[in-house]
């Protein structure tokens, strides 16, 4: 399968770098050396673009595509200062109200506090509402202990479902600690078939390569439309990714 296969579209927290950190020297080799190849890669995830900018396209030396806030964006990078948007899904004012009111009362009812700040806890994304726990910029062990097994987002999904409306909205659990909602249908699936089409690729040319492909988790979706494989970790997509020729 992986031989036939072009465009590599991968998750990015927890898959290609370590949880809200940039590419080690050694993905970014690896990945740039499949660009030389003329592989096509996409990177698509629950982060915001400027994020997405530093963490990952200033590593890169060739041409490869961002998807931001899970996939509701698309970017061409040629580099990390020269990049264009090809289309964005933003949520209306009005979706972005109901939505952090709803994030809101969870933080209240379930006592999640930020160890940064409240801006830093619930994020507007522009096209994506996303909620991390104790902070996007919490230090990195702590976020990895904090719900390792995904039983508290769970919860709070259960209870999230009672006052947004589900025919609206999509809520996943997404990263170490946090929840992603957008519009409802607009998940990794979504975005990976919006991009097939925007760019002209057959669903079949693609490979998928995600962390949280089970049921509820944010990748998901994305194993609907796509073949894909599931990771472990960056070191476990490092090794497939050599397998590449």
């Amino acid at each position: 399968m992986m031989s036939e296969k072009r465009v590599i579209i991968a998750d990015v927290d927890e898959t290609v770098c370590e949880s809200c950190q940039p590419l080690s020297i050694e993905m970014a080799a690896e990945i740039n050396r499949l660009l030389e190849k003329r592989y096509v890669f996409a990177f698509i995830s629950g982060t915001k673009k400027n994020y997405l900018l530093e963490m990952v396209s200033s590593k890169l030396k060739g041409k490869h595509f961002l998807l931001p806030t899970t996939g509701t964006q698309c970017i061409e990078v040629h580099s990390r200062d020269k990049h264009q948007e090809l289309y964005k899904h933003t949520l209306t004012q009005r979706e972005k109200e109901e939505i952090i009111a709803a994030l809101e009362k969870t933080t209240e009812k379930f006592e999640i506090k930020s160890l940064t700040t409240k801006e830093d806890q619930i994020q507007d994304r522009e096209t994506q509402i996303t909620l991390s726990a104790i902070g996007r910029s919490a230090p990195k062990e702590k976020k990895e202990q904090y719900d390792a097994d995904g039983r508290k987002r769970r919860e709070w999904l259960d209870y999230l479902k009672t006052i947004l409306n589900e025919e609206k909205y999509e809520m996943t659990i997404a990263g170490t600690t946090s929840i992603d909602i957008t519009r409802k249908g607009l998940d990794k699936g979504w975005g990976i078939t919006q991009f097939a089409q925007q760019q002209g690729l057959p669903l079949s040319s693609i490979l998928f390569l995600g962390d949280k492909t089970q049921p509820g988790g944010n990748d998901y979706p994305a194993t609907k439309v796509v073949d894909f494989v599931t990771v472990k970790n960056p070191a476990d997509t490092l090794r497939i990714l050599k397998e590449f020729s």
